[in-house]
């Protein structure tokens, strides 16, 4: 596979990472990258697929993939299409925007046929990080090739304002018939969330070090970053929620963790899932916010560490 750019000194993931250039079935352009088990008395007990959540991109999980390869296992991460390196769609690169949500199947498949062709060690497990889980569930009902699976903060329906949820479907859906769809939705603008908000008001993270490692990388290269979404993108996650509601759950080991202060994604809907699940469990995590993988190390590593051992299960 064709190497691609990889920016090794802001990630600062574990050594022996490499990204490369794949492509998508629909021509789109896609940058993924993996790193190495730490382990130097073996292979590696498996590979961790990352599912990152909307405008996440690959250096964003290089604290992520240190942590898995301590513990025997390599990382596999991917820009999605409008993100990180990977192709942006419209004429402004900072539109957070697709053209129908099920395309970001095209970048899940690609991402196995990639994983194929590296031969990455097997079992292979995925976390899936809020748009990233969305993404993922319907990969898991179409029946991608998984052992075990952890979603954090999923992004199975959407948290809104009262006055702006009666509308924002009626609104998005208009703004597409009448050639809006690519532009910004209300209140979206172009500047990273990381850059606009301030640590305080920030809805990510209470670890301050964590929301700093995200600053430095915005600063080092900004060419990663996205801004808001489109109305496009808004109408096509809005209509992606209710179809997944409506999907069964897969039968492989899932745990779902959503943070007790996440106020972006609906915790309701996420309970109801998980309560269905075959052989899934639902964490509801104290004083957590959305990213749960970046939160203060007392909030983050019990969830790692269930992970660990969810996916250390896979392998027996």
């Amino acid at each position: 596979m064709e190497q691609a750019p990889f920016f090794t000194k802001i990630a600062e993931g574990p050594q022996g990472g490499q990204a490369f250039w794949a492509r998508a079935e629909d021509g789109v352009r896609l940058r993924l990258a993996h790193w190495p088990s730490s382990s130097s008395a073996r292979r590696g007990e498996g590979t961790v697929f990352i599912a990152p959540g909307r405008s996440g991109y690959i250096e964003r999980y290089g604290h992520l993939a240190k942590r898995l390869g301590e513990a025997g296992l390599g990382t596999f991460v991917i820009d999605w299409r409008g993100h990180g390196l990977s192709d942006r769609l419209t004429e402004d690169p900072k539109i957070c925007h697709v053209a129908r949500f099920t395309d970001y199947q095209h970048d899940l498949d690609a991402m196995i046929q990639a994983a194929r062709d590296l031969d990455l060690p097997r079992p292979w497990t995925l976390i899936g990080n809020s748009m990233g889980a969305a993404i993922a569930l319907r990969g898991l009902v179409r029946g991608i090739e998984l052992k075990a699976c952890a979603f954090i903060g999923p992004m199975w329906g959407i948290t809104l304002p009262p006055p702006v949820r009666s509308i924002a479907g009626v609104l998005s859906k208009c703004a597409r018939l009448t050639g809006f769809g690519e532009r910004f939705a209300p209140g979206q603008g172009g500047q990273p969330y990381v850059i606009r908000a301030p640590f305080e008001e920030n809805t990510m993270t209470g670890n301050a070090e964590e929301f700093a490692y995200w600053q430095s990388q915005a600063k080092a290269h900004p060419e990663l970053m996205i801004g808001g979404v489109s109305f496009g993108w808004l109408n096509e996650s809005l209509k992606e929620c209710r179809a997944l509601a409506a999907m069964p759950s897969p039968e492989i080991p899932c745990l779902a963790f959503c943070g007790e202060a996440d106020g972006d994604v609906d915790k309701e809907v996420i309970r109801t899932r998980m309560t269905n699940w075959p052989n899934g469990n639902y964490v509801l995590v104290p004083e957590g916010r959305h990213d749960l993988l970046s939160e203060k190390p007392e909030i983050r590593e019990p969830v790692i560490d269930q992970i660990l051992k969810l996916m250390g299960d896979s392998t027996s």
